[in-house]
């Protein structure tokens, strides 16, 4: 099962994106397909075979008709199974020991909320992080279970993170990330070489990353990632000489300052993926989180046409980055 971008009209929303199952057809290397020999009576009976343990769950809820096909029409437990279509629905949000998570809030109007994301929390609900990640905090601190992240940041960053509030607004915010007008700075904690200095030096390159591999890799072809990377200060502790570094990403590719950082030779301080996976790459460290923090956000605002600044609160946890002006 895979979560869809953009989701169909739902009968409610319970605070979790929509999960989608799609109907395979005949010939597909499905355990279903391959169990019964044939095709399924019933969209209903395929999901309830294809996940058995869930079975029980999911005839509640088709019976209370919050399962939809792709037009969003009900389905309901005569719906014939027809191969290509899918069913969408919310899974529960699983109960977990974690204490609430409380956003610091930055900036905040009629249409968004810009919160400041702990290290460590995951920008939307993902696997097992459902009540641990940011858009579900703030559907709950906030009182509004509309609530959506604009754009996202890697679980081990920190920093802005923009949330819109109303379904009907979104389409405006994400057109400004889609047409790259929207200005980031980061703060980065990396060794020091001879690559990076005062002066920006600027990465280009393609990136890729594949489907069920942990890193995103450079590669052949058209250059689709550009990053400015300039040396701010150094500084140093028990573990040796450091540099603060000033990153602007003029593209958003997965793992983008992590992937060109690396290239540089200056991998991120306590990052666990880059450029070697460790074992316990997926066990954050609150402790020592990885030395990425998205500290600045600036663009136009699509719909009262002012310009506006966000400034991350967060500094560097091994080192006080240099003072910024507040907006």
């Amino acid at each position: 099962m895979r979560k869809r971008r953009t989701a169909p009209p739902l009968p409610m929303d319970r605070g979790v994106g929509p999960t989608r199952v799609r109907m395979p057809g005949p010939g597909a290397p499905d355990p279903v397909l391959v169990d019964l020999g044939s095709l399924p009576t019933t969209a209903v009976s395929y999901v309830m075979q294809r996940f058995p343990d869930s079975a029980a769950w999911f005839a509640d809820e088709v019976a209370a008709g919050r399962v939809v096909f792709d037009d969003a029409a009900v389905v309901t437990t005569s719906s014939p199974y027809a191969p290509g279509t899918s069913v969408w629905f919310h899974r529960p949000i699983p109960d977990d020991d974690a204490a609430p998570v409380t956003l610091d809030v930055l900036y905040e109007d009629e249409w968004i909320i810009a919160v400041d994301k702990p290290h460590g929390l995951c920008s939307t609900p993902k696997g097992e992080n459902v009540r641990r990640s940011a858009v579900v905090a703030g559907r709950v601190q906030f009182a509004n279970d509309e609530i959506s992240a604009l754009h996202r940041l890697d679980r081990s960053t920190g920093g802005v993170l923009l949330l819109c509030k109303r379904r009907e607004d979104r389409g405006a915010f994400h057109k400004m990330f889609e047409e790259r007008s929207v200005s980031k700075t980061y703060w980065a904690v990396a060794a020091l070489n001879d690559r990076v200095g005062i002066d920006p030096v600027r990465v280009e390159s393609r990136i890729s990353k594949t489907q069920g591999e942990l890193q995103a890799r450079e590669g052949p072809g058209g250059i689709n990632a550009i990053t400015d990377v300039r040396l701010v200060s150094t500084f140093s502790d028990c573990s040796g000489e450091w540099g603060l570094y000033d990153v602007r990403p003029l593209t958003g590719r997965t793992h983008q300052i992590r992937v060109h950082m690396t290239s540089l030779g200056l991998p991120l301080r306590n990052d666990k993926l880059y450029p070697v996976p460790r074992e316990d790459f997926d066990v954050e460290d609150p402790d020592n989180p990885m030395q990425l923090i998205a500290r600045s956000m600036t663009f136009v605002h699509p719909i009262t046409g002012d310009p506006v600044t966000i400034n991350s609160r967060l500094t560097p946890s091994s080192h006080a980055a240099p003072g910024r002006d507040s907006h």
